[in-house]
Formats: C-alpha cells, structure tokens, sequence
C-alpha cells in the first residue's frame, strides 16, 4: 500500500486571527512494505501529517493518495470511510480504548463493526492475540483485569484484526519502564516481518529510529526537512546538528572511538552490533 503526498497545505483557523500553516507544500511517498520513522520536533506537523492519512484532517490544497483513494478538501466521508480502513493508528496509551466484557469481545469488536461476521471475527481476534502472545487462558477474562503490559497488547491485536495496509504507531512507548519498552517495540517489529505491512513510526526516542526503522522522514515546521535511509540520514553530523536532533547512542560512541583511532567497519544500528563490529576492529588489530 502506497500512500502519496501531493502538494499538501494544511492551514488551521484560516481567515481569522488564529490562522496557523500547519503543513506546508508536502511531497513524498509512503512505499509499500517498509518500516518508517517521522521525527522531528514538538511542533514540525508530525501529527497532523499523519492524520491526512486517513482522512482525520483534510488538506486545506494538495492530495493525499491513500491505496488508491485520492482525499482533497473536498472530499465526501463515504471517500474518507475508505481510507480510514486502510489504516490503523495506534496511539500513545492505546489501552484507554479499551472497553468491552472481555479481552475476546474487546478485539472481535473493530472487525464486527466493519460488517465481517461473528465466527470471521472470532478467528481473527483470536490469531492476532496469539501474533501478540496473549494467552487464551486470558481470552474470557476482563481486560480491565490484566497487567499495563498486556492490556496494551490486547488494544494493539484491536487494531490489527481489523487488518489495515498501513500501521502508524505514535509514541507507542510512551510511558512504559525499559524492559517493557524494548519488548514492545520488539513486538511491533515482529508483526511488521510476520504481516508485511508498511508500519510509520512516530517517535523522540532516535535509538528506536536507528534499529527498527527502513528509512526516515525529518519534519520541521510543517515543511519536509529531509528523507532517506535511516542510517544516512542519522549519521549526517551536519543534518542532525541542523535540526537540533539528537544522535543516537551507538553512533555516538562509534564517533568517540573514532577519534581515538578505532574506526568501526559498519554503522551499528543497536548495542549487540556495536559490540559484535567493536570485537571484531580487536580480533583484527590484534
């Protein structure tokens, strides 16, 4: 699933005192298949960029091609129904969405609303949750029972039983202690190669960015600031310092010992690589 942005202005509040140009001439490609990393500051349009996806927010001039379906600011919400199916959002704190008798009920919900029928939805919710390794002993219990971890795996499998093209994760970590943050992000990781969707992962945190993610996206001011592979992108000394973006920890470390002479074979994209590229720049300078 492709998703293509043309031209895309989004003004808020136009024609009054408040008028706010919250995106500004917008032209890039989503492509099919790939992890995805938005970044930038508080502020650079990340969010409302995101939500021209699905029809959320509609341009104020430009298009947004979702799969095929062409949104514009004159677009009906039978159009902007379609798009919105094409792509799930997985917000910060998703557990608060959860609300039915049962963790089964809870995921059945997304596809039965969408008109598949009861046993369709009962198979989908049920291959979801074992993807996201909920135990079906869990399955009948209430999901308001269950520990944060699991409560948010049981709103993640929500989201993916409706079966989008495009997964977007806005600050899925957010509040989460380390252990429970590598996991999770671990997990994303694995139903993005498991299913093969294009997942789009919004983020401050540049060391998820650098191991998980394809390529990058670099927002700033409502204007694209830069895209390309992820390493390129996060490596660029200048870019980076432009934008005010911090550097993630292995690159940074790859740099300090660059200056004391030890010049790594490779760009590590998380600890186990830098160790494994630091151990072999010993075994051959042995």
């Amino acid at each position: 699933m492709t998703i293509r942005f043309t031209d895309l202005n989004v003004i808020y509040h136009r024609k009054s005192p408040f008028e706010y140009h919250a995106l500004k001439n917008i032209n890039t490609t989503f492509e099919n298949g790939k992890f995805y990393g938005l970044i930038g500051h508080t502020g650079s349009g990340k969010s409302t960029l995101i939500q021209t996806m699905n029809g959320l927010i509609l341009p104020s001039s430009g298009t947004v091609e979702t799969d095929g379906i062409i949104l514009s600011k004159k677009s009906k919400q039978k159009l902007i129904h379609q798009a919105k199916m094409k792509v799930g959002m997985v917000f910060q704190f998703p557990e608060h969405q959860l609300f039915e008798s049962t963790v089964l009920k809870d995921v059945m919900f997304g596809p039965m609303n969408m008109g598949i029928a009861e046993e369709a939805a009962r198979e989908k919710a049920c291959y979801y949750l074992k993807l996201l390794n909920v135990h079906e002993s869990l399955l009948e219990k209430s999901p308001f029972e269950l520990s944060g971890g699991q409560m948010r795996k049981v709103a993640i499998a929500g989201i993916l039983a409706m079966e989008p093209n495009i997964l977007i994760l806005d600050e899925p970590t957010a509040g989460l202690d380390p252990l429970s943050h590598d996991e999770t992000m671990q997990l994303f990781y694995d139903v993005y190669k498991e299913i093969g969707i294009t997942v789009i992962l919004i983020t401050h945190d540049m060391n998820d960015v650098l191991e998980f993610t394809d390529e990058v996206k670099v927002m700033s001011q409502g204007e694209l600031a830069g895209e390309g592979r992820t390493a390129d992108i996060l490596t660029d000394q200048n870019f980076m310092e432009r934008y005010d973006l911090e550097v993630p920890h292995v690159i940074q470390l790859a740099r300090d010992l660059k200056e004391k002479g030890i010049a790594l074979n490779g760009t590590p994209k998380n600890t186990a690589e830098f160790i494994r590229l630091y151990e072999d720049w010993r075994r051959n300078n042995a």
